[in-house]
């Protein structure tokens, strides 16, 4: 068995295009590898994929709201690359196994390289609005939702879900070997984060969802939660029962206590209407959300240049309108941090700098925000050199903030920041956090380096490539590529380049 080129190639404009999932920066090594692409493809096409073990991982500890975390994990680039190309390959069968959208609403495989490796970006919506017709035709809803489902998914049923799939003897082995790297050899667990890994949990599922149906069960599932319907209190009482049992036999999950219930029809319908993503808070929400579907024709993911937006619509967007919005939504008792993320991803679709000041002003009460804050940041257009400099200013500050210091996921998202715009230029002050750092700090530093031009400084680095992690390794190979051509060539050539990946690297770093 062995991956198609042209699964490969639409594998590096994937990850180039949508990056290895929604937690983290995109890796900038992958541009680089992407312009070698027939280079890199060359490498693994047709060959086998024993001679490809999985790289390091990173895994960071992230905040889901005020008091809830989750552990993600970003795959080395390579592996993700070859997962993208594995999934884009064999995913159809995976599919095939699933039971009907109407029934199962997440990630249904669909591969385009515009929206991704998944069919609707609507998906989240149309779950909740099925799930209020649903539940105006019963007595009774049960509301389920399985606990910490990612990590407690078994190595051994994704390996024999992927068997039922058809998937080759080598591929199923390079997943699993793949997912016990990112769990220290424990054979449970799969990486939260990266977009392939959802369909193989997806996988998962096919035998809990077929057992419900067996048993006669009425239900709808999104991801890890599962809705039911039921003509009486008993009958709903019996679905419980019948979940647990077939959870517990199946793959030894559990249900999470506080999220699951019984509901009224009209309370549950009130729910629905409350999960539903397109819900603006004010008028000042509602307008710019019109104003961006405008540009994006209702894509939810798609990017708007600045150079789209007439210039009556962009000055339409005042920082005052969208500081309303976001102060309006840190007064309300909850804070509804879920749809605050989802409005901070619109922004990044439209790169409106409105939103930086109040941001930063209110990051104490965003702390769950705070990676669609970054990430929104990174996307901001239409921002003076000098305003840039002075975000730089503020985003240093940051990092002496309580929150952030003791949290490496909000350090890397901040420092990320300055690698991927060159007018966010404070290296003279990032330099001073090189040594005392840690590995993922230091490989920021080397980046915005490369960035702001600070190759004198790079080139004082040749001598620790060696003991480098390979993290740091890729970054210097890409930092390098700013030094003269003899001299890059020269260091290059005295270095173990090994896996593809990084053999790409350096070719496109011998010829930038």
């Amino acid at each position: 068995m062995a991956i198609l080129a042209t699964s490969l190639e639409w594998a590096v404009d994937f990850v180039q295009a949508h990056s290895d999932g929604d937690l983290f920066p995109k890796v900038l090594e992958v541009d680089a590898v992407a312009a070698e692409k027939a280079h890199f493809v060359g490498q693994i096409a047709g060959a086998d994929l024993g001679n490809f073990p999985p790289g390091s991982c990173r895994r960071f500890i992230v905040p889901k709201d005020e008091i809830s975390y989750r552990q993600a994990t970003q795959l080395d680039p390579q592996d993700s690359i070859i997962l993208s190309a594995l999934i884009f390959q064999y995913g159809q069968q995976i599919e095939d196994l699933r039971l009907p959208a109407t029934r199962v609403f997440s990630y249904r495989f669909k591969p385009t390289l515009p929206d991704g490796l998944y069919s609707s970006k609507t998906a989240w919506n149309n779950f909740w609005s099925a799930a209020a017709i649903h539940a105006s035709r019963c007595a009774k809803v049960l509301y389920c939702d399985i606990a910490d489902f990612y990590n407690q998914v078994y190595h051994h049923t994704v390996e024999n879900q992927l068997i039922s799939a058809g998937l080759p003897n080598q591929a199923v082995k390079w997943i699993v070997s793949l997912l016990e790297s990112t769990t220290a050899g424990v054979s449970r667990g799969v990486p939260v984060g990266p977009h392939p890994i959802h369909l193989i949990a997806e996988a998962t599922l096919v035998p809990v969802d077929n057992s419900l149906v067996a048993a006669g069960v009425k239900f709808i599932r999104y991801a890890d939660d599962i809705i039911v319907f039921c003509k009486s209190d008993k009958e709903a009482k019996t679905a419980l029962s019948t979940i647990a049992t077939v959870l517990d036999k199946q793959q030894r999950l559990t249900l999470q206590r506080h999220k699951t219930r019984y509901y009224a029809p009209d309370d549950f319908r009130r729910l629905c209407g409350q999960m539903i993503e397109d819900r603006p808070i004010n008028s000042d929400e509602k307008s710019l959300l019109a104003l961006i579907t405008k540009y994006s024709g209702g894509n939810p993911y798609k990017t708007i240049s600045f150079s789209q937006v007439s210039t009556d619509d962009w000055a339409a967007i005042s920082p005052e309108s969208i500081r309303r919005v976001i102060e309006e939504y840190i007064a309300s008792d909850p804070v509804d941090y879920i749809r605050l993320r989802w409005f901070y991803r619109r922004l990044a679709q439209i790169g409106h700098p409105g939103a930086i000041e109040v941001s930063l002003d209110h990051l104490d009460e965003l702390g769950p925000c705070f990676a669609n804050i970054c990430f929104y940041l990174a996307s901001v257009q239409s921002v003076s050199p000098v305003d840039w400099k002075r975000v730089g200013s503020m985003l240093l500050k940051l990092l002496r903030a309580p929150e952030v210091k003791s949290s490496e996921y909000f350090r890397l998202l901040v420092l990320s920041l300055f690698s991927r715009n060159e007018h966010i230029n404070h290296f003279a002050r990032l330099h001073k956090l090189f040594q005392s750092s840690d590995a993922f700090v230091r490989r920021e530093v080397i980046l915005a380096a490369r960035v702001n031009g600070a190759l004198d400084w790079v080139r004082e680095l040749k001598e620790a490539y060696p003991s480098m992690d390979p993290w740091q390794q890729r970054a210097m190979l890409f930092a390098i590529a700013g030094l003269a051509k003899d001299e890059r060539k020269y260091f290059i050539g005295r270095q173990t380049v090994a896996r593809p990946f990084e053999k790409s690297l350096a070719k496109w770093a011998k010829g930038a």
